[in-house]
């Protein structure tokens, strides 16, 4: 039996930060907590953001300042309030051939990194917006996942969590009946995140 291997980035050296307000607007404004260093182009997710529920969500972003950001195409309903996060969208891959995934983790923060990264998978056939709530049009939940270091079983509601020190894991996904993978940093306020994806199938 032979096996076939593919990998892929799902995030390379991607920060989380807490979002200090947003603007009622068309497009909205976000003022992040720290210095972006976004491009133009770029594309974020916005999640936990509140009374600007507008915001939360998917969005290819325009610069126009070193804490500031538009999401191009919104329209706000609301001055947000100091609440939820942005991130670097992650890739988000097609494993519905493949019978397992190993993820690499690895935070770089100088020591100083902050973050929540959760594994979400799910089997609708269109990729869903994982930034957005789960719903049945938007279909998707969090897959526990299998330290490679000692074998501890992580539940998906709780995810790998990096506090204040560096860190670099490897996990194992089971990715039976799942149609897409992505992983989702839903909090965080320090640090870099790099995910690298390897996928087997057995011939």
């Amino acid at each position: 039996m032979s096996k076939t291997i593919v990998r892929y980035d799902l995030l390379v050296s991607a920060p989380v930060r807490a979002i200090v307000s947003s603007t009622n607007a068309g497009p909205i404004q976000i003022t992040s907590g720290a210095a972006h260093g976004l491009s133009t182009g770029d594309y974020v997710k916005i999640i936990g953001h509140a009374v600007n529920t507008a915001a939360n969500g998917t969005w290819k972003i325009t610069v126009n300042g070193a804490n500031t950001f538009r999401l191009d195409g919104s329209v706000g309903n609301g001055v947000g309030v100091a609440t939820g996060n942005w991130s670097v969208s992650a890739k988000a891959i097609d494993v519905a051939d493949f019978t397992s995934v190993v993820l690499s983790f690895d935070t770089d923060g100088s020591g100083t990194a902050a973050l929540t990264a959760k594994v979400a998978g799910s089997i609708q056939p269109t990729i869903p917006d994982f930034a957005l709530a789960q719903a049945a049009a938007n279909q998707y939940d969090f897959v526990d996942v299998i330290d490679l270091q000692n074998g501890v079983e992580i539940p998906g509601d709780t995810g790998f969590v990096v506090a204040t020190a560096d860190d670099h894991r490897m996990f194992e996904v089971n990715t039976n009946g799942l149609k897409w993978l992505t992983v989702v940093m839903p909090t965080g306020t320090a640090g870099f995140l790099t995910v690298r994806a390897a996928c087997f199938s057995s011939l």
